[in-house]
């Protein structure tokens, strides 16, 4: 049910007073705001949101509520204001983030109206869902600075998959946008596995993203600071004609691209003792498939909990006609220490800190991190991976971001795999 919960509960269509009907055709379903009290808090119950299509979400406290990602996490303090000229509030948020309560929503359009106030990555969040530390949701943010209109990250989506937040896996999702000092405005359609971002009123979408990842398809709203928010308004099923399948992408069908890998059981990790073979886990191995831009997901089989650092084992199989020496794409974060037949061949760092262990593009996954020679013998090879997935080069607790590996050949000739 999409509702909004406090203590006053209007649920009687007669209590709701539609404004800006445009046409007899638009009457219908004509855009209803609500008479409040600045200090009331409003509930929208089902039918009356099937009926009134834009929703101008209140930002006061009783609409809100203060959400960590992790135990360790600090709960947000945000801040609601009323003021002249903002009929629905202000809600400062100098860190952390909130989630709107009793609320669900799944396709439509969300505009909303943010000013960042601070170092860090401000945005909203939607189709969240589950547990603190294993969220699943859909996030666009920010990446305020002043080079932003010139910067290809200046605005991101990541999804939010099992509690992992990934940032660094999807540079494809990042783009420049015209956005200025102060406030601006953002629109984001959202239709089923797809959205388009719209900036500052601009006719066109400066970001479109061809398949939302996360395994939510509904859910609530959310709020990440530090930014002042105002204006948030839902309007759903309103998609601007834009599509809901996946959109294709050229990896989809790849044949250069190693889509069957096998996952084995983590070991522990420490720092500045490289893994060797013989720590290769013994139990069964279990298959795992690539998924777009060959990336293994591995935040889908495991939750982001607080636990020690740990190595993930993965291998593939790869069959040669003859013995040949090929060349291995390779996109990865952290570290990755990898194996062929049993015999340790390299290691290689992607770590976004310190800057210098960053691989192109700016230490986010791609398989075109980097390379390696493969020296196959004729029939089965092994090609076996240990990785430990951080963004620092510290050895700390697990990552809470991108984790995962991939890999293509750009030479399939006598290669099966």
């Amino acid at each position: 049910m999409s509702s909004f919960r406090g203590p006053f509960a209007f649920t009687d269509l007669a209590s709701l007073i539609p404004l800006e009907q445009e046409s007899p055709v638009d009457t219908m379903f004509a855009p209803l705001k609500f008479i409040r009290h600045a200090a009331s808090v409003v509930t929208l119950t089902s039918a009356c949101f099937a009926l009134a299509q834009r929703v101008d979400v209140p930002l006061n406290p009783g609409s809100w509520i203060s959400h960590a990602e992790f135990a360790s996490t600090k709960p947000s303090s945000p801040s609601f204001e009323v003021r002249e000229g903002f009929p629905q509030g202000l809600v400062q948020l100098s860190e952390g983030s909130i989630q709107l309560q009793n609320f669900d929503f799944a396709s439509g359009t969300i505009d909303f109206d943010m000013k960042v106030t601070g170092d860090g990555l401000p945005g909203i969040r939607f189709r969240m869902q589950g547990e603190r530390g294993a969220e699943n949701s859909e996030e666009f943010y920010l990446r305020p600075s002043v080079d932003c209109r010139a910067s290809d990250d200046c605005v991101q989506y990541a999804p939010i998959i099992n509690g992992f937040m990934l940032w660094n896996v999807f540079p494809e999702y990042q783009t420049q946008a015209p956005v200025y000092d102060g406030w601006n405005h953002f629109k984001l359609v959202i239709s089923g596995r797809r959205m388009n971002l719209y900036v500052n009123h601009f006719p066109e979408p400066v970001l479109k993203v061809g398949k939302l990842e996360s395994s939510s398809s509904h859910g609530t709203i959310g709020l990440v600071g530090p930014a002042q928010f105002a204006n948030l308004t839902i309007r759903a099923g309103q998609v601007d004609g834009l599509l809901s399948s996946v959109a294709r992408d050229r990896s989809d069908n790849d044949r250069s691209i190693v889509h069957h890998w096998e996952l084995g059981s983590s070991t522990p990790f420490h720092l500045g003792k490289p893994p060797a073979f013989s720590d290769v886990p013994s139990q069964a191995w279990k298959p795992v498939s690539s998924e777009r831009f060959g990336f293994v997901n591995l935040n889908r089989l495991y939750s982001a909990q607080e636990v020690s650092p740990e190595l993930t084992w993965l291998r593939f199989s790869v069959w040669s006609d003859k013995s040949q020496t090929k060349t291995m794409s390779l996109g990865w974060i952290g570290q990755a220490w990898i194996f062929v037949n049993g015999s340790f061949l390299t290691t290689k760092k992607n770590f976004y800190y310190p800057e210098a262990e960053r691989q192109p593009p700016d230490g986010r996954y791609s398989l075109e991190n980097g390379t390696v020679q493969l020296v196959l013998k004729p029939g089965r090879n092994i090609v076996t991976f240990a990785v430990y997935d951080s963004i620092r080069n510290t050895g700390g607790d697990r990552t809470r971001y991108g984790w995962g590996v991939g890999a293509s050949f750009r030479d399939t000739a006598g290669l099966r795999f």
